[in-house]
């Protein structure tokens, strides 16, 4: 017999293949440990993962077992150029500095073992294969990741429970089946470096509102466990708010919840508040909260949430219980949809799905937080990727990646008489979205950045070719995490964050969803930015101005009307950043026609547009559509976060 050797895989897909399906076979009786079990955000360890073989489990020469080691582990306080080995690897693989070793070992002294590593794009595999004799039922296997002759491992820098999901093959034929346990770190937050403050966008002058303090870490805005302090706090004058409080952190709680206090805001205006531990020096600032903010509205308030993240059974981590946890909790979100794309990790069961679908309606909470059923299309002939998002408690997955779509027409003919709404994602990047396909029904609404990037502008699949063509769609932002956090970067605190920002007169799944579909909403790239546009006509439009529109037509509106009767047009904005607003612009069919530096945190103003419509109207692309136009209101902050409104249109009349 030739002798065996560690297994590579050539591709990505391989393993994929194999960890996709093996969930519809029996677990193998291999049952899995890691040592240290709990660790801190970003540590280094040397981690020993111990599989242990059942009763009725043995592995003889040729069979293989396999271990994904996340891509979000690294080698531990190291500046390493690493070729073909990312994290760890064989010791005939990697020398000291350019990754971690991996080491082998069994507990049955007749057993030899080999060892190899191969790098993937979402995790290296670590490949043990038996050389010589039987692993027995009751003997381990442990592989001992970052030997202190070398570099040690560093785990992720999120607070999370790690899967360092194993397979074996016992036969050596290449069919693989999960370990009935798999190995598990719980990742914790480390010390605190700063305080998340978080307060509600828009809240009704007079009343008290709550205010969130939770100390975080360096690393990923990890809440600290074990964290006791005195914070004083600071508002603006104007905001009645207690003068200190006391912040404690259970030491055992992965997400420890943040300390409450309530503050009420005695006169309309903008306000923040900051709170400062001065023995430890640590300080953070809310986000802005407007009293009154919307003059016209006073029943409207702004809700702040996460529309798109991916977890383990797809292509990320964690579970859909942290992925709530963290978005109500952490994230001190408003309300989140899980977006998995089934095609990677797992195949969409009935289980698989209605987990999904349990958890999410577990979390749905009316008046604190709001979750909706929801998970991403992931495209069929090049037409791009959409995210499906129903309307109530309950919806079905559609197996797209078993060909029973042809085209995004066939998805929406499947939701013919549900209330759903699919929402183009990286339009841009990856499989772009083909703007041939329109549906006004369920297609209102487009993923303008996420961690693919922005996809406003540039080329025939960007936001604004999709506008100009005359699809209806308004703006959210999602991060699209594959780490399943809910408004968090992917690799690091603010990297491909995205904000879907919807304005509604009450927390709940209904108004949300109701929202969404509606257009009132915007986006932002993950900061809690509070803005508004509303459209007025002047006189010769007034036959256009609803009577059931205080203060003009709001972001969303297509408003009917004679485009060549239309008089001046009076553009309402209003901005609270988060950070300086640096520029704030109005594009009219893409142009921009308006610019100002506001260099202020809060900004109001008014521009009339006396250009005439009929002279700078688009043409339809779409049968039965007619002439246009259409503006949206961006902005930039210093702090380089932009917000994007969702349109106003007007569109001739029949």
């Amino acid at each position: 017999m030739a002798a065996v050797q560690p297994r590579t895989w050539a591709k990505d897909r391989d393993w994929w293949d194999q960890s996709r399906t093996w969930h519809l076979r029996p677990a193998a009786d291999l049952h899995g440990s890691v040592s240290p079990g709990v660790v801190e955000a970003a540590s280094g360890h040397t981690f020993v993962v111990t599989l242990r073989c059942g009763a009725d489990l043995a592995l003889g020469q040729g069979a293989h077992v396999t271990v994904e080691i996340p891509e979000s582990w690294d080698t531990h306080l190291a500046n390493c150029y690493r070729r073909g080995i990312r994290t760890v690897g064989a010791r005939d693989q990697v020398k000291v500095g350019y990754g971690a070793f991996v080491d082998v070992a069994c507990s049955n002294p007749d057993v030899s073992l080999a060892v190899g590593a191969w790098q993937g794009r979402l995790f290296d595999l670590v490949d043990v294969v038996v050389t010589r004799g039987t692993v027995q039922p009751g003997d381990e296997i442990r592989l001992m990741l970052g030997p202190e002759d070398g570099n040690l491992v560093q785990c992720q820098k999120y607070a999370q429970v790690a899967v360092l999901t194993a397979g074996v093959d016992p036969s050596g034929d290449g069919t693989y089946s999960r370990a009935a346990t798999q190995p598990i770190v719980r990742v914790t937050g480390a010390a605190a470096e700063r305080f998340r403050v978080f307060v509600p966008g828009v809240v009704e002058t007079g009343m008290p509102f709550d205010v969130r303090v939770l100390p975080v870490d360096l690393y990923s805005f990890n809440p600290s466990p074990d964290y006791e302090g005195h914070a004083r706090l600071l508002g603006d004058e104007g905001l009645v708010l207690p003068a200190a409080v006391d912040v404690r952190t259970d030491a055992a709680a992965q997400y420890p919840p943040a300390t409450v206090v309530t503050a009420t805001a005695t006169a309309p205006g903008v306000y923040r508040i900051t709170a400062l531990d001065t023995t430890s020096g640590i300080s953070g600032r809310s986000n802005p909260v407007g009293a009154g903010f919307f003059s016209q509205e006073p029943e409207l308030r702004v809700y702040f949430g996460e529309l798109h993240s991916q977890m383990y059974h797809s292509m990320g981590t964690g579970s859909t219980e942290e992925f709530f946890r963290w978005g109500r909790d952490v994230a001190g979100l408003d309300f989140c949809a899980p977006a998995n794309h089934y095609n990677h990790r797992s195949a969409a069961t009935d289980e698989v799905w209605q987990e999904v679908v349990d958890t999410a309606n577990q979390f749905n909470d009316s008046c604190r937080f709001a979750t909706l059923v929801s998970y991403e299309w992931g495209g069929v002939a090049g037409s791009g990727h959409k995210n499906v998002y129903y309307r109530g408690d309950q919806g079905e997955f559609a197996h797209w990646y078993a060909g029973v779509h042809k085209s995004p027409e066939d998805l929406w003919r499947s939701l013919e008489g549900r209330d759903a709404l699919t929402i183009p994602h990286h339009t841009k990047f990856g499989s772009p979205t083909d703007w041939r396909f329109r549906n006004d029904r369920h297609q209102r609404l487009v993923e303008i950045c996420s961690l693919w990037g922005i996809s406003e502008e540039g080329g025939p699949h960007s936001v604004q070719a999709a506008l100009a063509m005359g699809h209806r769609l308004g703006f959210v932002g999602g991060t699209d995490s594959h780490y399943g956090l809910a408004n968090q970067g992917t690799y690091h605190v603010n990297d491909g964050n995205g904000l879907a920002c919807v304005m509604a007169s009450d927390l709940s799944r209904d108004a949300i969803w109701r929202a969404l579909h509606d257009r009132r909403c915007y986006a932002t790239t993950g900061d809690r930015i509070l803005l508004d546009l509303r459209l007025r006509l002047g006189e010769n439009g007034a036959e256009g101005q609803s009577a059931g529109q205080p203060g003009g037509h709001p972001m969303g509106s297509d408003i009917p009307v004679d485009l060549a009767g239309v008089g001046p047009r009076v553009l309402t904005m209003r901005v609270a950043g988060t950070h300086q607003v640096e520029r704030v612009e109005i594009l009219r069919n893409n142009e921009v026609v308006f610019s100002l530096r506001p260099d202020a945190e809060d900004w109001g103003g008014e521009w009339t547009d006396e250009t005439s419509l009929a002279s700078v109207a688009l043409d339809p692309t779409f049968p039965d559509d007619r002439r246009f136009v259409f503006y949206y209101l961006r902005v930039y902050q210093r702090n380089r976060q932009l917000a994007w409104s969702s349109p106003i249109w007007l569109t001739q009349r029949a």
